[in-house]
């Protein structure tokens, strides 16, 4: 694009995109008086929280005019909804906007879904709801003698504060903890795959199931306490479901619940419909559903931080900690389990077993923290060539293993040479400037020549096709069982690299 055009296409776009704002801020504030009696309070203000929400998962939106916009859509609902001049309806959107700029500006910095993923973290968002809240009811509490000549200012204040602070609490969490991406192919066809299995067991419907039971002893018997009913299903679902479908479960039901309060579905008592009640007892209604939509949260976010210390512990146990590559035990036990998988793949299994020429000499002559490097660069090294699904172990010492699923005998001897090929080339850098070159033996094995053969078999194999490549000569690849063994040539074009796919040829 030429650079003329450059700026009026940066300002289409800015305008663009306040123009989507305008229409999110009035469609939201359109479904905030779902919750709002006729001549009481709205219960819950989505408006701003869904601003916010948006604001920060799009930083690109947060510019003036968009800010602008935003203004714009909540004036125009008070105008078109409520028959409010112009003045009075910027008023109230230059309220719901102060707590917008108020969450945004503390949860929009470095901000990613792993930030719900501990209590700790929860806490510092819900006081980043607070903040907006806080800061939503003191400007209120500026303009309310203007905005509604003769109202209990403080009253009316708290209210505020806290039917903002629920609507912060109910829907910046399920909108934060959505996925930056997509999930890929694989995992949707794994998820699926498991979904069979996990309605047997009863892991997937069992917590809905109650929930919805105790929604509707909730709707049937009514009464001050029913709006808290269904705090013991959604523990439930905290324990069985995931962080981000446990928030999204729980702000469905705290809506269920403010819908029905709303249209009389669920009465608070004999004869006292949501309009009617006194501002305290809006309060206590407020503080209960802010509990119903807290506790589940909090529960969930405390199993998220435990999980996560479960997985780093097992990422710990699962990986040697100076290569990165996988222990002994976990690969052989990884590679046991894909050997013995049924039915077999198309295209067999190859094992790659891979040691470092001289790493003994490299050691004494050059210190065990040269020796640290050189296996530091060399798994590196390998990391980059190998396939997401090969597994790559460290056995011990200098020698490592590569395990190839689903991988033609001739595709595993071009990934061996691409492996020895990317070896040979690299330069591992020492404390005093200079560099240090190594090379690796391989040995390869495939079960197209070893049928039937188990792992401890297997890694036979391929173990003496290695020591044949050492006393050949080192710094090759030998197949066990008919492929024949080659030596690269290392005085071939430097220019040249081998290509970059996942089943590279050899030079």
């Amino acid at each position: 694009m030429s650079p003329v055009f450059r700026p009026r296409a940066r300002c289409c776009r800015k305008l663009v995109q306040a123009a989507l704002v305008v229409a999110v801020a009035f469609v939201c504030a359109v479904l905030g008086r779902l919750t709002q009696p006729h001549g009481g309070l709205a219960i819950l203000w989505p408006a701003s929280a869904l601003l916010a929400a948006l604001l920060i998962r799009h930083p690109s939106l947060a510019h003036p005019p968009s800010w602008t916009g935003a203004l714009c859509g909540l004036a125009l609902e008070n105008i078109v909804l409520e028959g409010l001049s112009w003045p009075a309806a910027l008023g109230y959107g230059v309220t719901d906007l102060s707590g917008v700029l108020v969450a945004w500006t503390i949860l929009s910095s470095g901000w990613s879904p792993s930030r719900l993923r501990s209590p700790r973290a929860i806490g510092q968002v819900l006081a980043a709801c607070a903040a907006a809240a806080a800061t939503h009811a003191a400007v209120a509490l500026v303009l309310t003698p203007w905005l509604r000549p003769g109202a209990p200012w403080p009253t009316i204040a708290l209210n505020w504060f806290l039917g903002q602070l629920l609507s912060y609490s109910a829907f910046l969490p399920p909108v934060m903890l959505l996925p930056r991406r997509l999930r890929t192919r694989g995992d949707r066809r794994r998820a699926w795959s498991s979904l069979p299995r996990r309605m047997a067991s009863g892991t997937l419907l069992l917590p809905l199931v109650t929930l919805l039971l105790s929604l509707s002893l909730c709707f049937l018997l009514g009464g001050p306490g029913a709006a808290t009913f269904p705090i013991p299903a959604l523990m439930y679902c905290a324990l069985a479901y995931r962080q981000a479908t446990t928030a999204w479960i729980t702000l469905l039901t705290a809506l269920a619940v403010l819908l029905g309060i709303a249209n009389g579905w669920l009465p608070l008592g004999e004869g006292q419909p949501l309009a009617g009640l006194h501002a305290w007892d809006m309060v206590s209604l407020r503080l209960g559903v802010l509990l119903l939509i807290l506790s589940p949260l909090l529960v969930s976010g405390i199993l998220a931080a435990r999980s996560d210390l479960i997985s780093s512990l097992n990422l710990a146990l699962d990986h040697d900690a100076l290569t990165r590559a996988l222990s002994r035990q976990a690969f052989l036990r990884s590679a046991d389990e894909h050997l013995g998988r049924t039915p077999a793949p198309p295209q067999g299994n190859a094992l790659l077993m891979l040691d470092i020429d001289h790493f003994k000499q490299l050691n004494d002559r050059h210190g065990h923290a040269a020796g640290d490097k050189v296996l530091q660069a060399f798994a590196r090294t390998i990391r980059t060539v190998v396939r997401p699904h090969d597994l790559f172990g460290r056995l011990g010492g200098e020698e490592f293993a590569l395990f190839l699923p689903d991988t033609s005998e001739q595709d595993a001897s071009d990934i061996a040479e691409r492996l020895r090929f990317c070896v040979e080339r690299l330069a591992v850098p020492r404390d005093d400037g200079q560099t240090l070159r190594i090379s690796v033996s391989i040995g390869m094995a495939h079960d197209s020549r070893t049928p039937l053969a188990a792992l401890p078999e297997f890694l036979a194999y391929a173990d003496q096709a290695m020591y044949q490549a050492k006393r050949s000569g080192r710094n090759r690849v030998h197949a066990h069982g008919g492929l024949s063994a080659w030596t690269s040539d290392t005085t071939e074009d430097p220019a040249w690299h081998p290509p970059l796919n996942n089943a590279p040829k050899a030079p």
